[in-house]
């Protein structure tokens, strides 16, 4: 029985991985190039395992690539479980740093959802007192679009900064079943299992409020929605991208609430190395400055 309990964890945590409460806030000496900034494969696996002590040695937080420019739009990059920022080198090198600046939040995927979402808006709310930055869109990926649509609800935690744009990739909307099977069974349970369960109150909560009524994403927010879809050749059962069913990435509120909803015939972690996707990302960017400028004064 142990040695099952060992193969359905270890099936879990490969599962996630082909994808790709902790301090809040930046810190001066971490603005550099993504390149030179450190997220170590043991302090991803510690934020998988063990979030409280993640949290203690304060290694999450907003990283910014370069210096912030006051009132300059940044684009905020969130990664997914057992991932980090470096899995958004492909999309940063393809980004338009003469208009935007990048920057990344590094998070402990072990922790809860709810618990990362409160931390980033205090994080954006520090941004914005510090550095004066008014604006920042959203590029997430898997489980950190789940948390980018909670940041996005609740706007009153980031007051001041707007979010115009929200791009997700490859997000288990509807949940994960292996997640639920792992919450049951695995003698060792990390708080994101829960929350993304098929049926979880923490996804029900990202679509219904606590008194039943549909939760809207505000309406300066363009949600862009995108799916993967390339199975992998060892794939059975429903159709999805070797990690999240299509089913779950296209949950239909989900979708009736988006701006747009792009498919892409790439599996859950070839998706943040698409070209097809950092072309996407430019036009939505620059769509975004044109419709700005249109309704300046």
């Amino acid at each position: 029985m142990r040695g099952v309990i060992a193969v359905l964890i270890n099936a879990i945590v490969l599962m996630f991985t082909a994808g790709c409460s902790l301090t809040p806030g930046i810190r001066d000496d971490d603005i550099k190039g993504l390149e030179k900034v450190r997220f170590p494969p043991a302090s991803i696996k510690q934020g998988m395992w063990s979030p409280d002590e993640f949290e203690r040695a304060a290694r999450g937080g907003i990283f910014f690539l370069d210096a912030p420019v006051a009132r300059r739009t940044a684009v905020l990059f969130i990664h997914g479980f057992n991932g980090s920022p470096l899995d958004f080198k492909f999309l940063i090198a393809h980004l338009d740093r003469s208009r935007f600046q990048p920057c990344v939040f590094f998070y402990a995927s072990g922790a809860s959802l709810s618990q990362s979402g409160r931390d980033l808006s205090a994080a954006i709310g520090e941004v914005h007192r510090r550095y004066d930055v008014e604006s920042v869109i959203i590029v997430a990926h898997s489980i950190g679009g789940l948390i980018a649509r909670d940041v996005v609800l609740n706007q009153s935690a980031h007051a001041g900064v707007d979010i115009p744009v929200l791009i997700t990739m490859s997000a288990p909307w509807g949940g994960v079943p292996s997640a639920g099977i792992g919450v049951r069974l695995s003698p060792v349970v990390v708080d994101s299992w829960r929350d993304i369960a098929v049926g979880s109150a923490y996804l029900n909560s990202l679509f219904v409020d606590a008194d039943g009524r549909a939760r809207q994403l505000p309406a300066a927010t363009r949600h862009y929605l995108l799916f993967s879809y390339r199975k992998s050749w060892s794939s059975f059962g429903l159709s999805g991208d070797a990690v999240t069913s299509v089913a779950s990435q296209l949950d239909r509120t989900a979708q009736e609430q988006a701006y747009r909803v792009y498919g892409f015939d790439v599996s859950h972690s070839e998706i943040l190395r698409s070209r097809g996707v950092a072309d996407l990302l430019d036009e939505a960017l620059r769509s975004t400055l044109l419709a700005r400028a249109e309704v300046a004064p």
